[in-house]
């Protein structure tokens, strides 16, 4: 009997890697990556935790790693090969595909009575049509800043130290300042601020809470 396992594997390897490696991403395992001055895009392709040999669910997330992040708020070396858990705008197919915050999460499954065509076609159709055309709007750092600014007013919050890092980086001290200003301002624990402050210093900046 053929193990769904075997069927994802060989899935991963005819369908989706050479997809991705046509778009001059890199592989490593399960993950991709391609890498452009200060970010990359990343890609994870995710097994379900509920496998079994004969039932196997999988998923692609994707993300965006910021070199900068590193040096500067994570205080560690950049990863030589960046990953999808480690990125900013993370997002899932499902995701990517929806045109509403209501949607149901896409997992591509494999049973013994799967048709194997239709799903390798839906999988290239996602990759092909969803997931690069999303990728090629980011082509500069400004255009994460600017995806990143998109998701805070449609409600979707990352990490709110990002932005003031990569404003920053992109050379608008005076946005990054802001930036930090409110965070601290709004920071609910002794710990949050002492992490804003101190990043700020990272960056050149004093920081104090006002008196209003």
């Amino acid at each position: 009997m053929v193990k769904m396992q075997d069927v994802f594997k060989q899935i991963l390897k005819e369908t989706i890697a050479p997809l991705f490696k046509k778009h001059r991403f890199k592989k490593k395992g399960n993950n991709f990556v391609r890498t452009f001055s200060g970010f990359s895009w990343t890609i994870n392709v995710q097994s379900s935790s509920l496998n079994t040999s004969e039932d196997v669910a999988f998923t692609i997330n994707t993300g965006i790693s910021v070199e900068s992040l590193y040096g500067t708020y994570y205080q560690d070396e950049p990863p030589k090969f960046p990953l999808e858990v480690d990125s900013v705008m993370r997002l899932r197919i499902s995701e990517l595909k929806s045109t509403s915050d209501q949607h149901e999460d896409i997992w591509y499954k494999l049973t013994p009575t799967t048709n194997l065509d239709d799903l390798t076609e839906q999988i290239k159709q996602d990759i092909e049509k969803i997931i690069i055309p999303y990728f090629q709007q980011f082509q500069s750092l400004q255009d994460v800043i600017q995806g990143l600014e998109k998701r805070e007013v449609q409600g979707y919050h990352e990490n709110p130290h990002v932005l003031a890092v990569l404003y920053h980086e992109c050379g608008d001290r005076e946005a990054a300042k802001e930036r930090l200003s409110r965070v601290f301002e709004e920071c609910e624990t002794d710990l949050e601020r002492q992490e804003t402050k101190d990043l700020a210093e990272r960056l050149g900046f004093e920081i104090t809470k006002s008196n209003s």
